[in-house]
């Protein structure tokens, strides 16, 4: 990563003491220019705070952008598109039968989700083409797939399936207001 802002100020600092001779007067020349720095050299970049689609400019020093806490997680590649296509593949071709599969299709065409703001996912699509989906299929077996694989797969699997389908719908809230009372109602009621 380039830092065009840093770049400019260790170019003038590298220029002042180019043209001088032996250590001492080349320190002399480099004390001078750090002193004639500006009091803020960071870039504005680094003082951005990111949430999920919201940034918040911060004016403060002390509160700026640390880019390996304060990058949110990139919920289409890493999440969709990563772990949860993954564990959809392995449970397609490894988990179940093809009389399995049958059933899953069944199921996925028989599911209601009116309320959960997706499309009826098309039971042949998911299932037969588990290696060519897009985020948006992922989202729907995200949100479905605990309540069709029950029987089909070994109680770890069907744990871990529980555990996405806990965790997913955290990673698109920017913010839960009453988290207390959250936690204590969606995590440790299960």
């Amino acid at each position: 990563m380039k830092d065009t802002v840093q770049e400019f100020f260790l170019e003038k600092l590298y220029a002042s003491y180019q043209d001088k001779h032996g250590p001492k007067a080349k320190q002399e020349a480099l004390d001078a220019a750090i002193v004639a720095l500006p009091e803020d050299i960071t870039s504005p970049v680094w003082r951005y705070v990111f949430f999920p689609r919201i940034f918040i400019f911060i004016y403060s020093k002390q509160q700026g952008f640390d880019p390996h806490q304060d990058t949110p997680v990139e919920n289409l590649h890493v999440v969709l598109l990563g772990f949860i296509k993954y564990f959809w593949r392995d449970l397609i071709k490894n988990q179940i039968n093809d009389e399995q599969k049958q059933n899953l299709i069944i199921r996925l065409n028989s599911l209601n989700v009116s309320g959960l703001g997706i499309s009826k996912p098309a039971g042949e699509t998911l299932v037969n083409y588990a290696g060519s989906l897009t985020g948006r299929d992922f989202r729907a077996i995200t949100q479905v797939a605990p309540f069709v694989i029950y029987d089909l797969v070994s109680s770890d699997v069907y744990d871990a399936w529980v555990s996405l389908f806990t965790l997913v719908p955290l990673l698109w809230q920017p913010s839960i207001t009453g988290i207390d009372s959250y936690i204590v109602d969606t995590i440790y009621r299960r």
